[in-house]
């Protein structure tokens, strides 16, 4: 076992030495430029790397870059395929420009937030992104004169900042009017709390759907994000006086609840109430059945917020992205 401490820790002269090359040969190998190296004379130094154990200090590398090649990634929960996805496509797309991400969860407790967020502050990261909404707003703009930040998934601009979201009123009004086309008039929407003082334009779309149609509006059943959510809101729906012919779920987790609720009552999807979902994620693809979805674009509204924070893009802009209507079974349509 090594048991070298950092004192004694090779040096790139110790590696110069043993290779029989300048400390600045060394460097080029190692960090592959900005001078070209003899083929023999890089294996060399390879070799000489190999054998000594050789670290480079990362610290001192990115001192001399003016960056850690770190982006701070903030998000509510992990364990949700929402969050999975889009850090999936983060983690992907600052691969792409030679970048890490530094993940936190804040499990939207508040006292996680003022831990975390100064931590990857003091990490020198070279960007930072929200997916979350915070209790502490005040953690939002924490060192903003010099890191620059981007928040996903956030319907309305927020400036300063960065902001960039799915067009979720019109992927909610096409899950609708979907619905409506299939002959549905007795239509249910289950929510979660929404945290933000904005209206939650999934219930807007929605709304605009209906009124279209000259359908009335029931109201949302709003209960929570998950599958428990899902499950409890489908039985108050299926228990009420005049249940609905078909359901739009606010995420994918709670489409999977409302599944299970309606297997529990005896009923089928699509024959005898219909399901569309918003998210899209990988869970809504392998659901039994399969769940017609509007997905969120995860890989393009995480390379819009990884570019925006690597390149400093100083204008502050909005971006919405449209989302992919998707259709599996659960809406009644043939697979």
């Amino acid at each position: 076992m090594d048991e070298r401490t950092d004192a004694a820790r090779a040096t790139r002269g110790d590696v110069a030495r043993l290779a029989g090359v300048s400390t600045a040969v060394v460097s080029y190998v190692v960090n592959g430029g900005p001078r070209p190296v003899a083929d023999d004379t890089r294996a060399r130094v390879l070799a000489a790397v190999r054998a000594l154990d050789y670290r480079p200090n990362a610290s001192a590398r990115a001192l001399k870059r003016g960056s850690t090649q770190l982006l701070g990634l903030v998000v509510s929960e992990i364990v949700n395929p929402y969050f999975s996805e889009f850090i999936d496509a983060i983690d992907a797309a600052a691969f792409e420009h030679s970048h890490s991400i530094i993940l936190t969860s804040t499990h939207e407790r508040a006292e996680r937030e003022r831990l975390l967020v100064p931590a990857l502050i003091e990490r020198g990261i070279d960007g930072l992104i929200f997916l979350t909404r915070l209790h502490d707003h005040g953690l939002y703009s924490i060192a903003e004169a010099t890191i620059p930040r981007v928040f996903l998934d956030h319907s309305y601009p927020t400036l300063p900042h960065h902001t960039i979201s799915p067009d979720a009123l019109d992927g909610a009004h096409r899950a609708t009017n979907h619905l409506i086309e299939h002959g549905h008039t007795r239509l249910g929407i289950i929510l979660g709390v929404h945290e933000s003082p904005q209206i939650d334009l999934r219930r807007v779309g929605w709304e605009r759907a209906l009124a279209a149609a000259g359908i009335a509006d029931p109201g949302p059943t709003i209960t929570t994000w998950d599958r428990r959510g899902g499950y409890d809101g489908a039985r108050l729906l299926l228990d009420s006086a005049e249940p609905p012919t078909a359901i739009l779920a606010g995420s994918d987790l709670i489409a999977v609840g409302a599944l299970q609720a309606i297997r529990d009552h005896g009923l089928r999807v699509p024959d005898d109430i219909a399901i569309v979902s918003y998210d899209g994620t990988s869970e809504s693809e392998y659901s039994s059945p399969p769940l017609t979805a509007v997905r969120q674009p995860f890989e393009a509204m995480a390379a819009a917020a990884v570019e925006r924070v690597i390149f400093r893009q100083s204008t502050p802009d909005h971006l919405v992205f449209p989302m992919e209507f998707v259709v599996r079974r659960s809406c009644g349509c043939a697979p």
